[in-house]
C-alpha cells in the first residue's frame, strides 16, 4: 500500500504533523503502537514559544480546551521569591504556557488527525524501515506483518536508539549528571493558582522543584536532583520521599502539602540526546527521535511541535521532498542547537555543583537581578529570540570585570 507520508508514532508531534499534512491533501498513514495512551511521566508544560508553534500548526484550538493557561511564571531561588513574570506581557510570542495531561493531548491530536483524513492504525508497531527513494515500513499487528510504502517516513516514536542505529543515524549524548522525577497530582492545596507555573531552584543542592497546574484539580510536579544528593525516586512507595525532597528544596513555597498521586512516579536522566541532521534517504526524525533536550527546562513539547511545523512547512512548499527533508534537518540543527546551548548555560548557573559554580553564581545572579535582559530568553520566547555573540558573557556576568558580592 502506498502513501505520501507514513508517520511512526501518534504522539503530540506525530499527530500534529499528520493532521496538517492530511488537511493539506496528502495521503497519510499513522502507525501507533499503543491502543490506549498511558501516563509515562512526559512533559506537560508547553512554553509560550510552543504555544505559538501550536497556533502555526492550527492545533491550539485542540489543546487550549484541555489546558490550564499558565499566564504567570513564579521563580524562587533558595526558597526566596525572586520574581513573578507575566508571560503574555513579556515574551516574544505574547502567549501563556499551557499545562495539560499528556495522554489526553495525545488522544485529542490523534483524533484530529483522523478527522483531517489521516489513516490511523493503532496497536501496530514498525518492525523495520527500509530507506530509499520509496521507503518501506514493515508494520506488525496481532502477529501479522504488512509492508507499506511512501514518499517519506517520519519517525516520531520518541527515543529509540535501536531503530535510529539501524537507520544509520549517529546519536550524540550530553554529559549533564542530573535526574528528573515526575508525578501527576490531584487533591491540590487551595492556594495553588491554576494560572501560575511554579519553579524553585535550590542552588545549594543543585535541585529544582516545579509545579505546573492543569484543569480539574490536577497538576504535574517535578523534582530534579543530582544522584549524589538524593537516591532515585521510583514507584508508588517513593511518593512520601518525593514530597519530602520537594519540601527540603522549596521549604513549602511551592504548595504541595495535601497533594496525592494520581499516576505513577518515576525518574529519568536529564541528558541531551540528539542526532545531527535528522534526515536521510527519505526518512525524517521528529521530536525526541531527533533530539531530546534536558527536561529540567521543559523544552521537549515545544521542540516536537516546532519539528512538526518546520517539516510540514518544507514538504508543503516543495515538490522535491528529498531537498525539503534536508532543509528541515538543517533548520532543526540550528534551532535545537540554540536551545541546547542556552539550557546548558542555565544548568551551569542554577544546577552545577562545586566551587567554580559558586563563584559563577556570586558574580552573575546579582547582575541578573539588576538587569533581566542579561538572561537570554530562548527558553520562553523560543529559538527565534536573537542570541548575540556576547550573550554567554552577559549571562554569566563575565563582562563586569570584578565579581559581584556573594548572594
Amino acid at each position: 500500500m502506498t502513501y505520501d507520508l507514513i508517520v511512526i508514532g501518534g504522539g503530540i508531534g506525530g499527530s500534529s504533523l499528520a493532521r496538517r499534512m492530511a488537511a493539506s491533501g496528502a495521503r497519510v498513514l499513522v502507525l501507533e503502537r499503543e491502543t490506549e495512551f498511558h501516563d509515562r511521566i512526559r512533559g506537560e508544560a508547553l512554553q509560550p514559544w510552543g504555544s505559538l508553534e501550536a497556533q502555526r500548526l492550527e492545533v491550539d484550538g485542540i489543546l487550549r480546551p484541555i489546558s490550564a493557561e499558565l499566564r504567570s511564571f513564579d521563580q524562587y531561588l533558595n526558597r526566596v521569591h525572586a520574581f513573578r513574570r507575566d508571560l503574555v506581557a513579556t515574551t516574544a510570542p505574547a502567549l501563556p504556557m499551557l499545562g495539560f495531561y499528556h495522554p489526553k493531548a495525545q488522544e485529542a491530536l490523534l483524533t484530529a488527525a483522523a478527522a483531517a483524513g489521516a489513516e490511523i492504525r493503532r496497536g501496530v508497531s514498525a518492525e523495520n524501515i527500509v530507506p530509499g527513494a520509496r521507503p518501506t515500513v514493515t508494520a506488525k499487528a496481532s502477529g501479522k506483518s504488512q509492508e507499506v510504502e511512501a514518499r517519506m517516513v517520519a519517525v516520531c516514536a520518541g527515543r529509540n536508539p535501536a531503530l535510529r542505529a539501524r537507520l544509520g543515524f549517529q546519536v550524540k549524548r550530553g554529559s549533564i549528571p542530573l535526574m528528573l522525577s515526575g508525578v501527576w497530582l490531584t487533591n491540590l492545596p487551595q492556594e495553588v493558582d491554576h494560572s501560575i507555573a511554579y519553579v524553585c531552584n535550590d542552588i545549594v543542592r543543585g535541585a529544582v522543584v516545579g509545579l505546573f497546574p492543569q484543569p480539574d484539580d490536577h497538576a504535574r510536579a517535578y523534582f530534579g536532583f543530582h544522584p549524589t544528593q538524593c537516591q532515585r525516586l521510583q514507584g508508588d512507595g517513593a511518593f512520601s520521599r518525593f514530597l519530602e525532597e520537594c519540601k527540603i528544596s522549596s521549604d513549602g513555597v511551592i504548595p504541595l502539602s495535601s497533594a496525592k498521586p494520581a499516576g505513577p512516579l518515576s525518574s529519568f536522566e536529564c541528558v541531551d540526546v540528539w542526532v545531527n541532521h535528522p534526515y536521510a534517504d527519505s526518512v525524517a526524525l521528529v521530536g525526541d527521535a531527533a533530539s531530546s533536550n534536558d527536561p529540567s527546562w521543559g523544552q521537549g513539547l515545544s521542540l516536537a511541535l516546532r519539528d512538526a511545523r518546520v517539516l510540514s512547512d518544507e514538504l508543503l512548499k516543495s515538490t522535491d521532498w528529498n531537498s525539503a527533508g534536508h532543509h528541515y534537518a538543517e533548520l532543526h540543527d540550528e534551532y535545537y542547537g540554540k536551545v541546547r546551548t542556552v539550557s546548558g548555560w542555565f544548568y551551569d548557573l542554577f544546577q552545577r555543583l562545586g566551587a567554580d559554580a559558586e563563584l559563577r553564581r556570586a558574580r552573575a545572579l546579582p547582575l541578573l537581578a539588576q538587569d533581566p535582559t542579561r538572561t537570554p530568553d530562548v527558553l520562553f520566547s523560543g529559538p527565534d529570540f536573537p542570541l548575540h555573540a556576547n550573550a554567554r558573557t552577559r549571562f554569566f556576568g563575565e563582562d563586569a570585570g570584578v565579581a559581584a558580592a556573594t548572594t
